[in-house]
């Protein structure tokens, strides 16, 4: 193909996108459907179960004080979302 063929073949796949682009759509044809909320885990409006995984991977005794932390970071995090539940903390020391 040469040059002049090249661009030839462009214009015509930029004419065949703006086509596309600026089509006049007739409303009549379509159903519009609103988006639906997506869910915010976050929501403190919505009542939710909550289970915790904490995991210390060493033996170390200095790691209690890691495990610790991260069992009372989770209950405190949970109790400050009223509507929240914590269920369970499951909990791997030494794994």
């Amino acid at each position: 193909m040469d040059e002049q063929g090249k661009i030839q073949k462009i214009a015509e796949q930029k004419a065949r996108i703006r086509k596309k682009v600026f089509a006049k759509i007739d409303l009549d044809n379509y159903d519009y459907i609103p988006e639906k909320k997506q869910i915010d885990y976050y929501d403190n409006d919505v009542e939710q179960l909550v289970a915790v995984y904490a995991r210390v991977s060493t033996g170390n005794v200095q790691q209690t004080s890691s495990y610790e932390l991260q069992r009372k970071y989770y209950r405190d995090f949970v109790l400050r979302h009223p509507n929240w539940k914590l269920v369970k903390i499951y909990a791997e020391a030494n794994s």
